[in-house]
């Protein structure tokens, strides 16, 4: 592992390009100048951060060696003369070579807090190379949202606190495209999911009937409407005007014409946002999920398990009139499960299953 360069003043916004490694976590610099990397992960007993990998320009190096064992990874760089464009993953980290078992009171500790970027790795992948680019200079001409132009823009998760309230002026995001040109026209009431990297592709995504709706960067619909997507709050209610181009059950592809914030129109929005986060089984503490927006991740002693959809609802037939139930999809085969919400409040999550009258109960993995 090399030496870190210093600190001062370094960081990077830069573009990420995913593809297949040839064995493990494997990342590459094309940035055009040297990078000084480390990564997070979920550890053995806790999480934890590693650096620093000095990668030169041109070059590759491998920071998790071996076949792949967890889906999720997290990142952060530095290079002289460009900030970070992180994400709201917080790890520890120093200025030497460093190996940080857990991810909090990291100055009480001695250590500095950063803000790291998340990689997909996929369901199934024992190999993935994050490629890291040289930002491209937005044309003069081009119209900006948010101060991001084309080349410009940012792939982030998105906020995932409460979604503006009724009366927040949030502005409606339109293109010029034409209904039915791209696919069959559709207009629905959706969740906004956030915008996210997944096997190298960047795309901006809704929730609507159960269905799963992606819009990706360098298509049809104006990387500019997508750039301004970018710091929308997760599980912001919208309605959603596109032309829907695949038929997938659970996840499909589609072009946006228009999005048009509806603030305050959620009834569940309370309950949506108490949801939110990392939970744990207060039984197992190996047994853990996180929900975010619509969507649920299972993990088993820290490694990723499956991911799943979820909708709140009033009751469903196997509660018998009892409510609210939380409704998760599994996207594996499409198969369902209600669970009735009792409790969602102060770090408690308290769900009853009907169909085997178990109760279940988690606490806030803070």
């Amino acid at each position: 592992m090399a030496r870190a360069i210093s600190r001062a003043g370094l960081g990077l916004a830069l573009a990420c390009i995913a593809g297949s490694a040839q064995a493990g976590l494997e990342v590459c610099n094309e940035s055009g100048q040297l990078q000084s990397v480390a990564i997070g992960f979920k550890g053995d007993t806790d999480w934890t951060s590693e650096g620093w990998w000095n990668i030169e320009p041109g070059s590759c190096a491998t920071l998790v060696p071996g076949d792949l064992t967890k889906r999720y990874y997290y990142y952060f760089t530095e290079t002289a003369g460009r900030p970070f464009d992180s994400q709201n993953f917080e790890f520890c980290t120093t200025a030497e070579i460093f190996t940080i078992v857990g991810d909090t009171d990291c100055e009480t500790r001695g250590f500095v807090t950063e803000n790291f970027r998340e990689i997909d790795t996929g369901e199934t992948a024992t190999a993935f190379t994050l490629t890291l680019a040289k930002p491209e200079a937005p044309a003069s001409d081009a119209p900006v949202a948010d101060g991001k132009g084309p080349g410009g823009g940012r792939v982030t998760q998105g906020g995932t606190g409460t979604p503006p309230p009724a009366g927040t002026a949030l502005p409606a995001l339109s293109s010029d495209l034409a209904p039915g040109r791209n696919g069959t026209p559709i207009t629905v009431e959706a969740l906004f999911q956030g915008c996210e990297l997944e096997d190298g592709k960047a795309y901006c995504s809704f929730h609507a009937q159960g269905r799963k709706l992606r819009v990706f960067y360098g298509g049809p619909t104006p990387d500019t409407l997508l750039y301004a997507l970018e710091d929308w709050v997760v599980n912001t209610p919208v309605l959603l005007e596109a032309d829907r181009v695949g038929a997938e059950a659970l996840q499909t592809d589609v072009v946006v014409r228009r999005v048009t914030p509806k603030p305050g129109s959620d009834a569940d929005a309370t309950l949506r946002a108490a949801l939110q986060g990392d939970w744990l089984s207060e039984q197992d503490q190996r047994i853990g999920f996180t929900i975010r927006g619509s969507e649920l991740y299972t993990r088993y002693d820290g490694d990723y398990r499956g991911a799943r959809f979820v909708a709140l609802a009033a009751t469903c037939d196997a509660a018998q009139g009892r409510g609210p139930v939380l409704v998760q999809t599994k996207l594996k085969d499409g198969s369902t499960a209600c669970f009735i919400v009792e409790r969602a409040e102060n770090g408690v999550l308290e769900l009853t299953d009907p169909s085997r009258g178990a109760k279940l109960r988690y606490l806030a993995d803070r």
